[in-house]
């Protein structure tokens, strides 16, 4: 009954050749997964050579990363929706095939702007493979393995963030910054073969559906605009209509997508369904804390106790490294113990950590430091695989591209209101004075206070936990999964 279900949602299904493992599928997911984080941590310690050999300004540089982030801000909610329409495979190889191109072709960029421009495309590819990707894996996986199966792949998130920024600071020590975008085609092309050449369902779910252009223009605009002028809020009064801009933008957006008969968002489906708004309320909550971890430690160990880059990376690997190994612990344990119970334990974690965090001095041990980072590193592995698992739990296939889509959504505009909340504290604290020794005590004031902030916000995301506990199980659980069991013709080999 499944296969005929899903084959009368999409032809590309058939039943013709035998099934296979999850493992090629799992694979792909996450080595297109490890791209992102590996790509964006590892750029980090690279702008200065990038600056040099593009002759970019301070604020040119700054915008390398911010454009990525704005790109996948942007991308990740529409593409979810656009996965529903063309087919979520298809929707995957395309994004994926996109980054690796744009990667080939960022080190011959010769100027910044269009360099910034390029970024921007391979944010979008990101996007668009990152949706597409949570949801073929929800639609593969059978309910009861979908923890362990998201905890599996969280692994290639948390590789990237642990060899980012030290194999960037290996590969552009010794054969120049360029060699960090060549690193990861051969992974990218791996990745696609694995993907076209398993997978066989493509699940268009509104294939004859018009796509909501109103809505997507102003998502973007509201987006962008808010990022912008929340950047440089306290640069004067055109920042802040930039500000009020983008809010009226937002107001818009949602007001036009509770009357669009096709919207990107469903703002009513998202207003009755409990425990799939507050999973992602929780999600936005701990990824818009997370983020100011590392910022704020790699210009403390740096600045303060005078580290080299080397040793900085190496320390700061400390929370992503325990995070590749306590993932797949989590996954296991949400689909034991319930998927909610284990993502407020892991909140809760994270929260302690980040208090934990806002006690660090200048003279505090380096052990300390790592242990903070541990902590956080914990909460975090128990925390967003479990989410996940409950986000997509909580859907029926019809919403299951714009569930993918709103995990991502939510985490990327997570990181830039942190980017926004730390920009802004910096700003009030040090103003435009760069990290030195005289400044040294205003810095530590302004991480203590981030510290707190984001230790109280993640302990307040507890509540959001406790909220949609027992309505996971009543959320369409049963629908979320019409491609869900492993049949002949979804997989080939």
């Amino acid at each position: 009954m499944i296969l005929m279900e899903t084959q009368q949602t999409d032809t590309t299904c058939s039943a013709q050749r035998p099934a296979v493992s999850l493992r090629t599928v799992i694979i792909s997911v996450a080595a297109a997964q490890f791209m992102l984080p590996f790509m964006l941590s590892g750029a980090g310690p690279l702008l200065p050579a990038i600056g040099r050999d593009l002759h970019a300004s301070a604020m040119q540089l700054s915008l390398i990363n911010a454009a990525y982030t704005l790109s996948l801000a942007i991308f990740h909610l529409v593409s979810g929706r656009v996965g529903d329409m063309i087919g979520r495979k298809r929707l995957f190889l395309t994004g994926l095939m996109l980054f690796v191109v744009m990667s080939a072709l960022l080190p011959f960029v010769p100027d910044i702007w269009l360099f910034l421009l390029c970024r921007f495309v391979q944010a979008m590819g990101t996007a668009m493979m990152n949706t597409c990707a949570l949801s073929i894996l929800v639609s593969c996986a059978p309910p009861e393995q979908l923890g362990r199966v998201l905890g599996l792949t969280s692994i290639g998130v948390y590789t990237g963030l642990s060899l980012g920024p030290g194999l960037s600071g290996l590969l552009g020590t010794a054969l120049g910054w360029q060699f960090l975008f060549f690193s990861v085609v051969p992974i990218g092309i791996i990745a696609w073969l694995l993907m076209y050449c398993t997978v066989r369902c493509d699940w268009k779910d509104a294939p004859d559906d018009p796509f909501d252009w109103k809505g997507s223009l102003s998502y973007t605009l509201a987006v962008s605009l808010m990022s912008i002028g929340a950047i440089w809020l306290l640069e004067g009064a055109w920042a802040l209509m930039l500000f009020a801009g983008g809010i009226a933008c937002l107001l818009l957006f949602l007001w036009a997508e509770r009357r669009s008969p096709h919207p990107i968002l469903d703002v009513a489906f998202l207003v009755r369904n409990r425990a799939f708004a507050l999973s992602t309320l929780a999600s936005f909550i701990n990824y818009s804390s997370i983020f100011g971890v590392t910022f704020y430690f790699s210009l403390y160990l740096q600045g303060v106790h005078g580290l080299s880059l080397l040793e900085t990376g190496l320390l700061l690997s400390a929370q992503p490294a325990i995070q590749v190994f306590v993932s797949p612990l989590g996954g296991r344990m949400a689909d034991r113990h319930g998927a909610d119970v284990i993502a407020t334990i892991g909140i809760a974690v994270c929260g302690v950590g980040l208090l934990l965090g806002s006690g660090v001095e200048a003279g505090t041990s380096l052990w300390i430091v790592a242990l903070v980072q541990l902590v956080i590193g914990a909460g975090i592995a128990l925390f967003a695989s479990p989410n996940t698992s409950a986000i997509m739990s909580s859907v029926d296939q019809a919403h299951m591209g714009q569930a993918s889509g709103l995990v991502g959504t939510a985490r990327t505009l997570g990181t830039l209101s942190s980017m926004v909340v730390i920009s802004l504290t910096m700003n009030v604290f040090l103003g435009d004075e760069p990290l030195g020794p005289t400044n040294i005590p205003a810095f530590l004031e302004a991480m203590h206070v981030n510290f707190t902030l984001f230790g109280i916000l993640n302990l307040l995301g507890i509540f959001c936990s406790i909220g949609r506990m027992g309505a996971v199980s009543g959320a369409f659980r049963t629908g979320s999964f019409t491609c869900g069991t492993i049949t002949n013709g979804m997989l080939r080999q």
